[in-house]
């Protein structure tokens, strides 16, 4: 079975690494096609505000963060439970 049959059958996951004004969105566009998607960004503020429904970056709605079947985490230990991922880094000179 191929990767992206694994992932529309959601027997593999996919990661978008940094969740900022790229990372966000498409995480979220990802999780509404029903894909398993594990969010991660070094920033555990971030996060824990996500994981509460909270959108701090305004990227895509507190409403799309509640909506969200995506799973949000600090730990990068769970990336290892990604079979793909998307990584959007920060701007040239931004730190996240």
């Amino acid at each position: 079975m191929s990767l992206s049959e694994q992932l529309l059958r959601r027997d593999a996951a996919l990661a978008v690494v940094g969740l900022g004004y790229v990372g966000m969105p498409l995480a979220v566009a990802f999780a509404k096609k029903d894909l398993k998607v594990i969010g991660y960004d070094l920033n555990q503020a971030k996060i824990e505000a996500y994981k509460n429904g909270i959108d701090p970056t305004r990227e895509v709605g507190s409403e799309a963060i509640r909506a969200t079947t995506m799973e949000f985490t600090a730990d990068e230990a769970r990336l290892r439970e990604a079979r793909f991922f998307v990584v959007g880094g920060p701007r040239p000179g931004e730190r996240g």
